[in-house]
């Protein structure tokens, strides 16, 4: 008795899944409600998910966003706009400094003194070290007393000499003994001379007793210390220590052969080129500074051409030896029209955008690909600034399929989709306006999910 009634129970079951869920699933639902209002069939047709025979595959016809669809494909665009953009060059380089000096001794000499710490920032003229110069006093002591002694030679000579002159007047001594007498006066002399000339180089060498800075810069590593004993042959990589100039620096960075035509080209047009350096993490620059130097041959190892350009780095914000982007602006892009680089797509035909009228209505639209920036893509052809672009959702549209539009950031839509016009979000509905349950995936650019209009083509069919 009880199999009886449970086999009653599954064949009441089966014939009501087969009287009202197989129509809706198989399109039948929607035929049956051919017959009815069209408000009514309109409000049936969301109920069901506005599911209809030949739906098919988005873009077909039949189906979302073809010709003759059931419902508007739901798609996300964006605005073309007229645009000034700058020609931009990106490279890796490295921070090199404008001057790099290693600091030697020029004489022999025992360090008395060191006037500098590592890292410190020093000016040109500054104390370095200061060398034992008591050896070198007593040199130049003994240079000044060489030369007072051969001042009086002189003295003596010029005297004989004048006495000799007036004995010759009075021809009381031959011409001979004038001679010579003068000779010994201009060896005497000269020899003055070659003492005040050994007198100059002790000095000189005095003055490498004293080690100062030849350059403002950042001080190195100091590899010496008080008591050393430092050597004018010392062939050391270090030296003593090595000054840094901090600024201005230079951003060294290499292009390929291809693009030193645009580089010359834009050199030759203005004597400024702008270099934005900025480090691995940087939002911003760290520095701009303008390029400087043109290599003269390309490497034919890498077909490379060296280029640099020097930096203000009052700042402090970069680093000798450090890698950085070195981006040259070359010129720019005068009033172009720019759209999302996504909204570009390709077909053997060349590259086309989907453009929604005003009709919500899109069409396939041939353009010109002049180039793309980051996700930016310059366009040129039929496309005017203000048109709308489709940028998600263009696989299921077709040339003159109706579509149910979403801006790039503006709230979701529930009219045509146009900003402004007819009861997108935030605004009132009309009297008998679509108020059905969003259909399940119909999702804007914002993630929110968009209400469906009934298809037009449903009450159209009573």
């Amino acid at each position: 008795m009880k199999r009886a009634i449970y086999l009653i129970i599954l064949l009441a079951v089966a014939a009501a899944f087969y009287v009202y869920a197989y129509p809706r699933l198989s399109g039948g639902a929607a035929d049956a409600q051919s017959t009815a209002p069209a408000s009514n069939a309109a409000a049936g047709a969301n109920a069901a998910g506005s599911t209809t025979p030949g739906n098919g595959r988005p873009g077909r016809p039949g189906g979302p966003g073809g010709p003759g669809g059931g419902f508007p494909a739901g798609v996300v665009t964006a605005v073309a706009l007229k645009q000034t953009l700058p020609i931009t060059k990106t490279a890796v380089g490295y921070i090199e400094p404008a001057n790099t000096v290693v600091v030697r001794a020029r004489a022999n000499g025992v360090v008395t003194a060191v006037g500098v710490e590592e890292g410190q920032t020093v000016k040109a003229g500054d104390l370095l070290f200061k060398l034992d110069d008591s050896a070198q006093q007593a040199i130049i002591a003994k240079d000044r007393a060489t030369i007072a002694k051969d001042q009086a030679i002189l003295d003596s000579a010029q005297a004989t000499l004048a006495r000799e002159q007036d004995l010759v007047k009075k021809q009381v001594d031959p011409q001979s003994a004038l001679d010579t007498d003068t000779a010994a006066a201009k060896v005497a002399a000269a020899s003055i001379a070659v003492d005040q000339a050994q007198l100059r180089a002790d000095q000189v060498v005095e003055s490498y007793m004293t080690i100062l800075a030849p350059i403002d810069g950042r001080v190195g590593t100091v590899n010496t210390s008080v008591g050393n004993l430092v050597s004018a042959s010392d062939n050391s990589a270090g030296g003593l220590v090595t000054i840094t100039q901090m600024s201005p620096l230079r951003v060294a960075f290499s292009i390929p052969e291809g693009s030193l035509d645009g580089f010359r080209a834009a050199l030759a047009g203005s004597s400024k080129l702008p270099v934005a350096v900025t480090a691995p993490g940087d939002t911003a620059p760290r520095a701009v500074g303008t390029l400087s130097f043109i290599d003269s041959t390309v490497d034919t190892s890498s077909g490379t051409v060296v280029i640099k350009a020097t930096v203000d780095n009052g700042a402090g914000k970069l680093w000798p030896g450090q890698y950085v982007s070195a981006l040259t602006q070359l010129g720019s892009y005068t009033d172009v029209t720019t759209v999302p680089l996504v909204a570009v797509q390709q077909s053997a035909a060349g590259p086309y955008v989907f453009r929604v009228g005003g009709d919500s209505k899109v069409s396939k639209l041939g353009v010109t690909l002049v180039t793309t920036l980051g996700d930016t893509a310059i366009v040129s052809g039929a496309l005017q600034p203000g048109d709308h672009v489709v940028v998600e959702g263009q696989l299921r549209l077709a040339d003159g399929a109706t579509v149910r539009e979403t801006v790039q950031g503006d709230a979701p839509a529930a009219g045509n989709g146009r900003p402004g016009k007819g009861t997108g979000a935030g605004a009132p509905a009309a009297s008998g306006a679509d108020t059905a349950t969003p259909a399940s995936g119909a999702q804007g650019a914002n993630g929110s999910t968009r209400p469906r209009r009934a298809p037009a083509a449903a009450a159209g069919n009573s």
